[in-house]
């Protein structure tokens, strides 16, 4: 590996643990607060009508996150939407940090439990998953700047960069593991919310 390749590598390597770092501390923080809003209360913070509104605010703001690979479907392009890619990621952070704060440490039901196992592995996966994207991004511009080079026309560097991005197999593999895990998270919660409501109402 040449000099350019390890000083990408440590940089990813100490983004990506600086990613994780900040994660693990929001979702410490988040628990931490839910617990002592819960301090000396016969009922859980997330059991309460603030409680719940949160929830909904978390699922709301999850939900938000198909944003993203809807847009793409919709609209496809050699380009990837970054606005909607920004707006994916954020989104993909602040909605499962509010779920914690609605869940707390407190589960007394198989479902909520496998929900949140599944939104845990969602959200370590879209960690990995943006690392995956920079490597590739960067591989694709390389390319696309060696092609430049060889004199080639836009057209035809496009259909190439297109092409290879289709193949790029790190990619094809985070998706063959993100893309089901989030159904199954969203399948979770939707399951979570119909027994919650049925069970206690909106309230």
């Amino acid at each position: 590996m040449d000099e350019e390749g390890r000083g990408l590598m440590t940089g990813a390597r100490a983004r990506l643990i600086a990613v994780v770092a900040a994660t693990i501390g929001a979702v410490v923080s988040a628990l931490a607060f839910e617990a002592l809003l819960s301090l000396d209360q016969v009922t859980p913070f997330g059991h309460t009508r603030y409680g719940h509104g949160v929830g909904w605010a978390g699922l709301a703001v999850t939900l938000f996150v198909s944003g993203y690979p809807l847009i793409k479907r919709l609209r496809p392009s050699h380009r990837w939407p970054r606005r909607w890619f920004r707006v994916h990621m954020v989104a993909g952070v602040l909605g499962p940090l509010l779920i914690f704060l609605h869940s707390g440490a407190h589960y007394h039901a198989i479902v909520p439990i496998l929900a949140m196992l599944s939104m845990v592995v969602v959200v370590l996966s879209g960690i990995i998953g943006q690392l995956v994207h920079a490597f590739s991004l960067r591989a694709l511009n390389d390319q696309r700047r060696e092609l430049q080079h060889q004199g080639l026309s836009e057209g035809d560097i496009d259909a190439h960069v297109h092409a290879m991005a289709s193949q790029e197999v790190a990619f094809r593999l985070w998706q063959a593991i993100h893309a089901p895990m989030t159904l199954m998270f969203l399948v979770f919660t939707l399951l979570h919310v119909a027994g919650a409501l049925f069970f206690a109402g909106i309230s």
